[in-house]
């Protein structure tokens, strides 16, 4: 096959791969990491502080990175080319900046505080980082092992063992406990439908890719719902950190509001922005109104009151900000702490039970035989 020929076939995919249900590098296989994201984000930071061009930039910064990522990497600088926004840019190719700090950044391009907003979020993510618990990745690691390991040797006792110790019992003409027939019932329903369970995951992964798409799933995995209605003070620090921006460009708090009234890609988050706007063009305090639809608490409300009477508030927006992401990094690290040995204890109680199913009719066939 000659160069041109060659082109057009790798164009061709490119543009199937760009078809709607597929559309974007998310599809490729690949892991974008975190570390890869804050590298962009960083260079972005920098180099929409000091006004340099973001295609020479992200030009030479393609030629140093390989795989997914330098795809996406191409993807993004293509549309910057062809005119698109930056936060639009990002927006279309997803995985390219961690899901905080794209809040931060487009809710910055729409209010024109776009440098603010990434050297933000650039300091942000390296600081959540940094608090971030070393040993996640090894405990969910370890968690994924002692299952892989307890599935194994359960399918091979399924397989192997079990219609073998069935014959046995059989020719002996012994009848086995109603555990040890569930069991076995249990085994031969596995061993006759396996093929189901990689059908359903293949089923549930385009699922997730479908509903994360349709703006149903936030980050990939946590549904829209969760910080839209049922804990919408999730996303207090992003907005605190958006108006603390805002406080220090000198653009006024009005704006704002209006800005994040139409930024959120969450439906329900949205409305509840749009009916804060509401609240505060009634003349109500901003402050309040954020409490009354569940992002602050009163004692925030009075500090930020306070420090807006004393001409600190881009300060106190900050900080609090700050003190309600520990407080919700503390609370999942709990709810980790608890379900770690949970799901371990589950693992080995299901084992027990199978262990002693098996073990009941030795003592059936013991006494048969005696």
């Amino acid at each position: 096959m000659n160069k041109p020929s060659r082109f057009n076939s790798l164009n061709q995919l490119w543009r199937w791969g760009n078809r709607p249900l597929l559309r974007g590098p998310r599809w490729l296989p690949g892991r974008v990491t975190h570390s890869q994201q804050m590298a962009l984000l960083r260079i972005l930071a920098v180099a929409t502080e000091k006004q340099l061009s973001l295609i020479d930039v992200l030009e030479t910064f393609e030629k140093d990175v390989h795989g997914r990522w330098r795809l996406q990497i191409s993807r993004l600088v293509d549309l910057l080319r062809s005119g698109v926004p930056l936060a639009d840019a990002i927006d279309k190719v997803p995985d390219l900046l961690p899901a905080n700090a794209f809040f931060l950044v487009k809710a910055g391009a729409e209010s024109g505080t776009l440098p603010s907003a990434l050297s933000l979020a650039s300091e942000v993510c390296m600081a959540e980082r940094t608090e971030q618990v070393r040993s996640r990745a090894g405990v969910l690691l370890y968690i994924l092992a002692v299952f892989l390991v307890v599935a194994l040797n359960l399918l091979f006792i399924g397989y192997w063992i079990i219609p073998k110790f069935k014959k046995i019992f059989h020719d002996f003409e012994v009848e086995l406990p109603g555990l040890t027939l569930n069991i076995i019932e249990a085994n031969d329903f596995v061993i006759e439908y396996f093929y189901v369970l990689p059908v359903a995951i293949l089923l549930l992964w385009i699922m997730q890719k479908i509903l994360t798409r349709r703006g149903f799933l936030e980050n990939g995995w946590r549904p829209a719902f969760v910080y839209g209605l049922l804990y919408p003070r999730g996303r207090a620090p992003d907005v605190l950190r958006f108006l603390h921006v805002t406080t220090e460009s000198g653009r006024p708090l009005m704006g704002a509001f209006e800005t994040l009234a139409h930024t959120s890609n969450n439906r329900l988050l949205a409305e509840r922005f749009e009916a804060i706007l509401q609240d505060v063009h009634k003349g109500n305090d901003c402050w309040t109104a954020l409490h009354d639809f569940s992002l602050l608490t009163p004692s925030e409300v009075r500090l930020l009151q306070s420090a807006q009477r004393a001409g600190n508030l881009s300060w106190a927006l900050k900080a609090i900000a700050k003190s309600i992401e520990r407080r919700i990094n503390y609370r999942m690290m709990l709810v980790r702490e608890y379900l770690e040995p949970a799901f371990i204890v589950g693992l080995g109680a299901l084992v027990g039970i199978i262990v002693i199913g098996l073990f009941l009719p030795l003592i059936s066939l013991v006494h048969h035989l005696a």
